[in-house]
């Protein structure tokens, strides 16, 4: 039997083909239900992915979990795998599966958006409340670009830092960035997109001080709602997990959680299993 298995957030979906031991992976845009364009989403991603012919479509994205989101995500992948049975499951599923097999456990994903939860059997047993990037989501890339556009047009910095912010966003005036932001059909994306364009490193000390006050946001109204225990092992993955890390592990050790790691992207931690002949599903 072939199967793929595909890891999505808002920006980006890492697809994994499975045929036996021998996998290929392949990437292509995000698939959010929310925000999934049937027209011009499914172009790009059939152009990509129609090479492929499995038997069993197991995709783990961000908003899915519910019958709603779920049904949006199959009617969409149908027509591009039309012999294909499907599971579809929220990225947290995908993570606590790849990550902690049948054990248990706590996931914490830090991307374009923002969320955890407890693992049980491999299984999501409670997860936090996002409330997604309009409300939530902190600690998020889409959050972070917020809270930079707030610093950048409120000029709530130093010059230094100012300065820095007007080189990195090319002078961007307020109504063009305005325009992107609210007439953008994907603006969690657009957002986000501003926090990886700034937070390259090296970073002025206002700017660190920004993504260490979005990750503690996160642990305050997220983490701490699953009522972790210091040595409980928590695993975060996510683009900006990996890219800030140096900044969250110390953190978290701050708030005496000393048994946590950053794994990313999730679909290697599945390729490692596969490699190792583990029974996945």
């Amino acid at each position: 039997m072939t199967y793929l298995i595909a890891d999505s957030g808002a920006t980006k979906t890492d697809w994994l083909y499975v045929e036996g031991r021998d996998t290929t992976h392949i990437k292509t845009q995000g698939l959010h239900p929310s925000n999934i364009s049937e027209m011009e989403d499914f172009e790009e991603i059939s152009g990509q992915l129609n090479i492929l012919n499995p038997d069993h479509v197991y995709f783990f994205g961000a908003g899915c979990g519910n019958p709603v989101s779920d049904e949006i995500v199959q009617r969409f992948l149908r027509p591009i795998f039309p012999k294909a049975k499907f599971t579809i499951k929220s990225d947290l599923d995908g993570s606590g599966r790849a990550f902690f097999g049948k054990g248990d456990g706590i996931i914490a994903v830090l991307g374009t958006g923002a969320i955890s939860a407890r693992i049980k059997g491999g299984k999501v047993f409670k997860k936090s409340t996002s409330l997604g990037f309009a409300i939530g989501d902190e600690g998020s890339a889409a959050d972070l670009g917020r809270r930079i556009l707030k610093m950048y047009f409120r000029k709530t910095c130093s010059d230094d830092t100012l300065r820095f912010l007007q080189e990195k966003l090319d002078h961007v005036e307020y109504s063009e960035m305005m325009n992107r932001i609210y007439r953008a059909g994907k603006p969690n994306r657009e957002l986000a997109s501003i926090a990886g364009i700034v937070l390259k490193k090296p970073l002025p000390d206002e700017l660190l001080k920004l993504v260490y006050e979005a990750f503690q946001d996160f642990i305050k109204h997220q983490l701490s709602s699953l009522s972790p225990k210091g040595d409980e092992e928590i695993i975060f993955t996510g683009k900006v997990a990996e890219v800030h890390k140096n900044i969250l592990l110390p953190l978290l050790k701050e708030h005496g959680y000393t048994n946590t790691h950053v794994y990313y992207p999730v679909i290697a931690t599945f390729r490692d299993r596969i490699k190792n002949g583990e029974i996945l599903f």
